[in-house]
């Protein structure tokens, strides 16, 4: 099953400005498997021996960030065995060289093989309510020997208290087929809350929260045309006037990139209401947007970032470039930077984890502002 990755040792480092075409102060946050935040080194030390604890293991993939509480939300699926942290919370505001990553929103939640806590999650969003929304598959060591700890569910955590508000088990919803990789969330004008997941065996599951309702719809073969069962169902929400909201998706190696709006999920009306928004020429990536109607992606193997404006067909003469090549890095994820208004990608040498070639630390990420102009003259 595919994943997405991310990692673990945090180095906050301020760039100082001067006069440059981005005005602000950059902030980039370079992670790698050490910097897991143990309660003590005797609990470490326990992990270790164990075998719970390699930081070759660790990378993270997806973030969130929390504007109203300067924190930053990091995915870590647990692709390989020795993951302690699963997911996890980087103070933005410390100005120590050397912030860590805490488990969120405790320690007893990332115990692996317990049904009430997290398994491997994949993926989380924050919503406009300030609830966040994460998704665990329950499968572990994906990227080695599979390995079914739990039923997939849904949590919701309310951000100002860091508590559970909602848990919904996916079990009856899915297919033993079935591959969860992505979730949005959204609000019907009546103020109640949905979920939609792209599942990569060919649908778009809606969780009707409210009404304790779920279903599944099915799209059409077409959409997976030329596709295999280890591709990637990417998913994402673009924002738009009047409560015309749109779920956007494609499959990695489809041709085509799709829509429908939100409204026509919640009400049933299912694939008939699938648009067709362009045509692919190369594999791309679908990172995140803005908050707004703005998509970011990349190409597949490349590293330069652009913007699509939703509003205009999926086309190539439609992308504009927003951030230039990293050297050996992939960006996994794009998101708004909270108060800031600030775009932010989590990168890394995703491949060199995939090929084994990371050494004992892990994959080296970094968190940083979209900045197309700005050089890295942070010291």
């Amino acid at each position: 099953m595919w994943f997405q990755i991310f990692f673990g040792s945090l180095l906050v480092v301020l760039c100082v400005a001067e006069p440059r075409p981005c005005d602000y102060i950059d902030r980039i946050f370079r992670i790698n498997g050490n910097s897991i935040d143990f309660p003590c080194e005797s609990t470490k030390n326990i992990f270790v021996s164990t075998e719970r604890y390699k930081p070759s293991s660790i990378i993270p993939m997806r973030f969130q960030i929390d504007g109203d509480h300067d924190r930053c939300f990091v995915v870590m699926n647990r692709l390989r065995s020795g993951n302690p942290v699963t997911l996890g919370v980087i103070d933005m505001t410390r100005s120590s060289c050397y912030a860590h990553i805490k488990p969120y929103p405790c320690w007893s939640y990332q115990e692996e093989g317990n049904c009430n806590a997290f398994q491997s999650v994949v993926d989380i969003t924050i919503d406009i309510k300030k609830h966040m929304w994460v998704l665990d598959t329950g499968i572990c060591n994906s990227l080695e020997q599979p390995i079914k700890r739990c039923t997939a569910k849904v949590l919701a955590f309310d951000l100002n208290t860091d508590k559970t508000v909602k848990t919904v088990d996916l079990t009856d919803i899915l297919k033993p087929h079935s591959r969860p990789q992505y979730l949005v969330t959204d609000y019907s004008p009546a103020g109640f809350p949905y979920v939609y997941i792209s599942d990569a065996a060919g649908a778009i599951i809606v969780l009707d929260i409210h009404h304790k309702k779920m279903y599944r719809v099915v799209l059409p073969r077409a959409i997976s045309a030329g596709c295999g069962e280890s591709d990637v169902l990417y998913l994402l929400l673009v924002r738009r006037p009047k409560n015309q909201n749109m779920v956007i998706f494609s499959y990695l190696c489809g041709n085509k990139v799709y829509g429908i709006t939100s409204e026509c999920l919640r009400t049933g009306k299912g694939s008939s209401a699938i648009v067709e928004l362009g045509s692919k020429t190369r594999h791309s990536v679908l990172l995140g947007t803005d908050g707004s109607n703005n998509v970011i992606l990349r190409y597949r193997s490349e590293s330069e970032l652009y913007k699509w404006n939703s509003d205009q067909p999926y086309r190539e003469c439609n992308f504009e470039l927003v951030q230039l090549a990293e050297e050996c890095r992939l960006s996994t994820h794009v998101a708004p930077g909270g108060k800031d208004d600030l775009m932010y990608s989590l990168s890394s040498n995703v491949a060199d984890y995939l090929n084994h070639t990371c050494g004992a630390g892990g994959a080296s990420a970094r968190l940083k502002n979209i900045c197309k102009e700005c050089e890295d003259d942070c010291y």
